[in-house]
């Protein structure tokens, strides 16, 4: 029971007060249920999946504290707390800073976008100072500070690929490192986020260096696997080499690099997650990185990604620095973890 109420027969029904004489209780449906949660619990209506699935639930007789449970320990949930507990100061809007910069396109989704158009190189570089000066990586975002499926899936992965040594960039509190260290997997992150530290598991906290890869002072050589997952897109494409060349000095001879981003069109390994959907995207193709970046109403590129780009565009860039992409472990990869990928299709756009 919870607030009051209790599931019978398939509708939530209200138990105390007793009725007024004359009068039938409320009677709830599993609609009215799941509405009920996700307004309550994360401030929004529910999404069609995360609907159906928690109608599911109570439809085959689940208990409402189960449901309520996913809910509390969700992603979503957590950040929402954390944005609440450590409330961000605003971020200014960019189209004001920089209205030269700036167009309303049409997508293939027949939806207007508000696109940062980085002319010239330059336009990238003003974008990364302000992300800096304002600290966007310091307040609360999409990334998750909990240790959850997610986080184990990529614990899994990381030993497949035989990790002893490891740095993970943009590690954050350190979830990864945390179960990666209880394995005796000896363990470094990087992070430029001070909101990191903060949230650190304590075990971890000492072997997290705060800064940027460039200007970090790593021995070469040293780590057998590097992970970096939902990173490198956040780097400015007009450093990428030398962020890729950073990345091939630390890694040891058989070493793997695990990276996971979003990469739009389509490839021959895990199809098309996300679509080309702006023009220059479509029109420049595999050629280059893209200048025009999909951005939020306040003009800032949505989740801090400055790299939009192709997976063939992505494979090419470790290509010239010599870091030869894997697809016979990827491919395993995708078929072991099929039915996790259903789930966090993101996910799908790896390279190993």
């Amino acid at each position: 029971m919870i607030s009051g109420y209790r599931l019978k027969l398939g509708r939530a029904v209200r138990q105390a007060p007793p009725p007024i004489s004359g009068s039938e209780p409320p009677v709830y449906s599993h609609l009215d249920v799941a509405n009920a949660l996700y307004e309550g619990a994360l401030g929004r209506a529910p999404d069609s999946k995360g609907l159906a699935d928690l109608i599911n639930v109570l439809k085959s007789g689940g208990q409402l504290s189960e449901v309520i449970g996913n809910i509390v320990s969700s992603g979503e949930l957590q950040s929402r707390v954390m944005a609440q507990t450590l409330p961000a100061a605003e971020l200014p809007d960019l189209r004001k800073l920089s209205p030269e910069n700036f167009l309303v396109e049409r997508t293939d989704y027949n939806e207007d976008a508000t696109v940062f158009r980085a002319s010239r190189d330059e336009d990238f570089d003003r974008l990364e100072q302000f992300i800096i000066e304002h600290r966007y990586y310091d307040a609360p975002g999409v990334w998750g500070a909990k240790i959850d499926l997610d986080k184990q899936v990529t614990t899994a992965i990381a030993l497949g690929l035989g990790a002893s040594k490891c740095l993970e960039l943009g590690c954050f509190s350190g979830a990864i490192m945390s179960l990666l260290k209880r394995r005796g997997v000896d363990v470094t992150g990087l992070d430029a986020s001070h909101l990191a530290f903060v949230l650190a598991y304590p075990e971890i906290r000492r072997h997290i260096v705060f800064g940027d890869l460039l200007s970090t002072d790593f021995p070469s050589d040293q780590f057998d696997v590097i992970v970096a997952m939902d990173i490198l897109e956040h780097l400015s494409p007009i450093k990428f080499d030398k962020y890729i060349e950073k990345i091939r000095n630390l890694i040891t001879t058989n070493g793997y690099v695990y990276v996971n981003s979003p990469m739009f069109g389509s490839d021959d390994v895990f199809g098309t997650i996300f679509p080309q959907y702006l023009k220059e995207w479509e029109r420049v193709g595999d050629e280059s990185f893209w200048r025009d970046l999909d951005c939020d109403d306040r003009g800032w590129p949505k989740h801090g990604h400055l790299v939009w780009a192709s997976p063939t565009w992505w494979e090419a860039k470790f290509a010239a620095h010599g870091l030869r992409r894997d697809r016979a472990i990827e491919r395993v990869i995708h078929r072991k973890l099929e039915k996790f990928f259903e789930s966090a299709p993101g996910r799908k756009c790896l390279l190993s």
